[in-house]
């Protein structure tokens, strides 16, 4: 089977990791993938290409670009002929759809040609309909999908529940829609015991102190001022405790982060270290995660973090109540009161009940969310889409 995915970009996010798992998972499998960037290549397209996956940046920027990009995605398909095309977001999933519509048109004018009929398969991988003030493009694109829902594509796959209840209010059409929760690849994400000495060694920590952490990029929707507020509040009870972020932005030359952490006077407390690369002993070497997004679908570094045994005080927000269970703390989300209780709460258990609650945490993704059962979903729904 050939998949041909296509994606705005493959800079680090959560669509575009399961992507990559996605990729390296099924390769075991034969899978053919050939994946397409609309924008640069990012930070993922060597891991992609390490996986044996072909990996083409298309790199449109500018509008201008658009009607260029369109066609050379057409050529594209036409050339690779592949059984699905895999669509990632909304603006992957709208340039896709008409890609494949022009690439039809094309196919009934030229009668000699086989005509080509892969699958087209998009994928929702945001749990709020998107509001325009988010962005104008970003709004107008996911209305537009919303309308073509019922026609252009085959399947839809959402990560969320959430997210199907959220896009089918909006008008996309139920009947195509197919829950497909991410998987987590519990080899790679594991309780690692050097971690914990390891991460304190690099923030210059004594090895007994209580570290949260929180990973991710710094955007708006991932709300990092509720979770600085939130440290505002622990500290003030909890002087010991530690916190560390990291990922995209969460780094020492945000001058507006650090302002923010300064203004709490929280810069002894706050530890910004960046992307970094194993994030897996990062993960391990925790206490306690934190995630204070106001919007997810199913949130894929909550998943990690329960895989590596490290129990997760979280908001409320698509499926990451339904992804903890009760192996730790859901709160509302733009509440940092209550986010800083859920800390407390679990950061005054015992190293002994946090120790169990974190392998709770991992015994729940190993029975309900593990990678392999993300992936042969996908493949069998490819499989029931015989349209070929």
């Amino acid at each position: 089977m050939k998949v041909f995915h296509i994606i705005s970009g493959l800079g680090v996010g959560g669509a575009e990791i399961c992507l990559c798992r996605f990729v390296e998972q099924s390769q075991k499998s034969g899978i053919r993938h050939v994946v397409v960037s609309l924008s640069g290549e990012g930070n993922l397209a060597p891991r992609l290409r390490s996986a044996g996956c072909e990996v083409i940046a298309l790199n449109m920027g500018k509008s201008w670009r658009f009607f260029y990009t369109l066609f050379e995605l057409i050529r594209l398909i036409r050339n690779v002929d592949p059984d699905v095309i895999q669509t990632w977001m909304y603006h992957a999933d709208f340039v896709g759809g008409l890609a494949m519509c022009t690439s039809r048109i094309f196919d009934w004018l030229d009668f000699g040609r086989h005509p080509i009929r892969p699958a087209l398969v998009w994928g929702v991988h945001h749990t709020a309909f998107p509001k325009f003030r988010e962005g104008l493009v970003l709004g107008a694109v996911a209305r537009l999908c919303a309308c073509l829902s019922s026609v252009v594509p085959d399947a839809i796959i959402c990560c969320a529940d959430a997210a199907r209840v959220s896009h089918v209010r909006h008008g996309y059409c139920s009947k195509k829609i197919h829950l497909v929760r991410n998987g987590f690849d519990t080899a790679l994400f594991k309780p690692l015991a050097r971690a914990r000495h390891e991460l304190r060694n690099k923030l210059g920590l004594p090895v007994d102190c209580r570290l949260v952490g929180i990973a991710g990029r710094y955007h708006a929707i991932k709300d990092i001022g509720n979770f600085i507020d939130a440290v505002a509040i622990v500290g003030a009870q909890e002087p010991d405790i530690q916190f560390v972020m990291m990922g995209h932005g969460l780094s020492q030359d945000n001058d507006h982060l650090k302002n923010r952490i300064a203004v709490k006077g929280l810069e002894s407390r706050v530890h910004l270290i960046g992307p970094t690369k194993e994030i897996q002993n990062s993960l391990a070497g925790l206490d306690i995660f934190c995630l204070s997004s106001r919007s997810e679908g199913l949130p894929t570094v909550i998943g990690e973090a329960m895989s590596c045994g490290v129990p997760c005080v979280a908001t409320n927000v698509g499926d990451t109540a339904a992804l903890i269970g009760d192996t730790g703390v859901v709160v509302p989300p733009e509440d940092s009161k209550r986010l800083a209780d859920g800390i407390l709460a679990v950061a005054n258990l015992s190293t002994t009940e946090r120790h169990d609650l974190g392998q709770r945490a991992r015994n729940r993704i190993l029975r309900n969310f593990q990678l392999r059962t993300a992936c042969q979903s996908y493949l069998r729904l490819y499989g029931r889409l015989n349209v070929r």
